[in-house]
């Protein structure tokens, strides 16, 4: 199972009809999604046309009616926030830019405005090494950075969100699963918090904190469980 499984299952699961991604990429996970209304939102969409084409068609009847929202999250959420009220996600896929500080506020602000019900998904919770998870500023900025191990790959330092919630918001359920580089399930509701860093330790913190916490620090759950998870829904 991979992330585009997982948010299809939890779709179908829910009858899910109302369906937000932030961060685009190149739409191979927005474009395979099925859901009756699906909303994307990025500053930047990059449409790569072989690529882009096949994935459009692949699933036309349910990417007819898309919206596309050109325009940083933040503003998304302040500027389209009446959208927001009158069509409530059921399901949110946070894959924006992958720094603790933006997708912290990614979840918060899908937090504000998703069903109560509704699941939020968070890619990129845990990286496989060190240059993967370095809290650089973009994608750009760590390819130029030439660090060692350096995969190709960035997933930044999202990891601190999980963190950040499990710690401060008693409010929310979070765990994290332990495939495709780690895939974090948020949800409303009343937990005892776990962990008890305050926002200074957990900006503080390194891959090194991670990487020999990682099941702590995550809540981080076997692949398998994901299938337990939706039973649930």
């Amino acid at each position: 199972m991979n992330r585009v499984d997982l948010i299809q299952e939890i779709i179908n699961k829910k009858k899910a009809k109302n369906y937000l991604e932030i961060g685009f990429g190149h739409g191979d996970c927005f474009f395979n999604i099925r859901a009756s209304r699906k909303m994307v939102v990025d500053p930047e969409f990059v449409f790569l046309k072989k690529r882009t084409i096949k994935y459009f068609f692949r699933n036309l009847s349910k990417n007819l009616a898309n919206k596309f929202y050109n325009m940083p999250s933040d503003d998304f959420f302040i500027k389209r926030s009446k959208i927001l009220q009158d069509i409530r996600p059921d399901v949110v896929f946070v894959d924006g830019l992958h720094t603790f500080k933006q997708s912290l506020k990614d979840v918060n602000n899908a937090i504000k405005f998703i069903n109560d019900d509704g699941v939020i998904v968070l890619h990129d919770c845990s990286p496989s090494c060190a240059s993967e998870a370095y809290p650089a500023k973009s994608y750009a900025h760590a390819a130029q950075l030439n660090l060692k191990g350096w995969t190709g790959y960035w997933s930044g330092d999202v990891w601190k969100t999980p963190v950040y919630l499990r710690s401060l918001r008693g409010d929310l359920k979070v765990f994290v699963l332990d495939f495709d580089r780690g895939v974090g399930i948020v949800r409303k509701g009343k937990e005892a918090r776990p962990l008890e860093y305050t926002p200074t330790q957990i900006e503080a913190m390194t891959y090194h904190d991670l990487d020999t916490k990682r099941a702590e620090l995550l809540n981080l759950k076997r692949p398998d469980y994901a299938k337990e998870f939706i039973e649930t829904l």
